[in-house]
């Protein structure tokens, strides 16, 4: 996992701040529960392992974009350096993986494969390019990283308050652009995952910076989304003008799980990030909540909206963290994406007896 270019500059970056984080076998006070095992799924929702998921609509109900909380926060749970760190290699491993293969485990393979917007491509270069850099460019290419993360604050800015006066109007006027504000989101991502963990002091100065707007950013995302795709097909229907234009019914329902799925999954990546880079520089971090998403293994990586469904048809696949995750599945059961939110959100000695009473992985 480590061994790639992005690691690889987490590496250098850990060995240029050792005086500035804690020991790796430190444990922080730190709740940070991406997934909040005490948040409890909607009855419609729960299913038994042999129930299948027979509502088409049971990504898109109302409860399921809900931002939950610990019921005590001052109890946190501590989350230990080294795990903190593993985490950040994976997100750099995730966002390479994007480059060299074009999708990754929250960027999914037909979300831009009709429409990829200027700003994902800008950032997809600039990704590339700094990947690739060398000792001779790379002053260059962290002063093309914060150029180009400058240019996208100040094309986004104007977009998004229009978000902000839309979401205030009445469901029949509201007509935020879910899709727009996702590559947005996804554009500003690879440059703070560049700014924050590159080890330079002025990336890292410009990242910190932007991580209020980031923050800000997947918050509206998320609101936006909750009130466009809540049990309303006909609008959802209309937001997903990004993907390819469906064929058949099953098509365009796989089509909106893969629009509601990549907002989900990048809001947990983009607050995950700001937090994990306030537990390394202050040794504490506020809990950013815990919200539902699909983390059964094979959904993800379907590659039809055929396999999909039938993968729906058979599984339990609703929300599975949401209740009895030990009781209900086996660590095969969970895919690559809902493994490293479980790494984060769950006490480390349960995850061990779990997966080595499953096997391991």
């Amino acid at each position: 996992m480590e061994d790639g270019l992005l690691a690889e500059s987490a590496g250098n970056t850990s060995s240029r701040t050792a005086d500035l984080i804690l020991a790796d076998n430190l444990m922080l006070d730190l709740a940070f529960p991406l997934t909040d095992c005490d948040f409890a799924a909607p009855p419609s929702l729960v299913q038994t392992p042999s129930a299948p998921a027979i509502r088409a609509d049971w990504f898109l109900a109302p409860d399921t974009w809900s931002i939950s909380h610990s019921p005590d926060p001052s109890d946190p749970m501590p989350i230990g350096i080294a795990t903190i760190k593993k985490y950040v290699a994976v997100l750099q491993s995730w966002f390479e993986c994007w480059v060299t293969t074009g999708s990754n485990p929250f960027i999914h393979s037909c979300l831009y494969s009709a429409n990829s917007p200027t700003c994902v491509q800008v950032a997809y270069a600039t990704l590339a390019s700094y990947i690739h850099r060398t000792p001779a460019n790379t002053e260059t290419v962290l002063q093309i990283v914060e150029d180009r993360s400058n240019d996208l604050l100040r094309e986004g800015g104007p977009i998004l308050d229009r978000v902000v006066a839309e979401e205030g109007a009445d469901e029949g006027e509201q007509d935020a652009d879910l899709f727009a504000q996702l590559t947005r989101l996804h554009a500003l991502m690879v440059y703070q995952i560049i700014g924050l963990f590159d080890g330079d002091i002025r990336s890292r100065h410009v990242a910190e910076g932007h991580m209020a707007v980031q923050d800000s950013w997947a918050g509206k995302l998320f609101h936006s989304a909750g009130k466009a795709l809540s049990n309303t097909p006909a609008v959802a229907t209309h937001l997903v003008g990004g993907l390819p234009t469906p064929s058949t019914s099953s098509q365009q329902q796989w089509y909106l799980w893969i629009l509601s799925e990549s907002i989900r999954r990048a809001w947990l990546v983009a607050i995950s990030l700001s937090s994990v880079f306030s537990a390394l520089q202050q040794r504490w971090s506020a809990c950013p909540g815990g919200i539902m998403y699909t983390n059964r293994s094979g959904l993800w990586n379907a590659a039809s909206a055929t396999e999909w469904e039938k993968q729906c048809s058979r599984r339990n696949v609703a929300f599975l963290q949401q209740f009895g995750l030990f009781d209900d599945a086996e660590p095969a059961d969970i895919d690559e994406f809902g493994q490293a939110m479980l790494d984060m959100c769950i006490d480390g000695e349960l995850l061990e007896k779990w997966r080595d009473r499953s096997g391991g992985l």
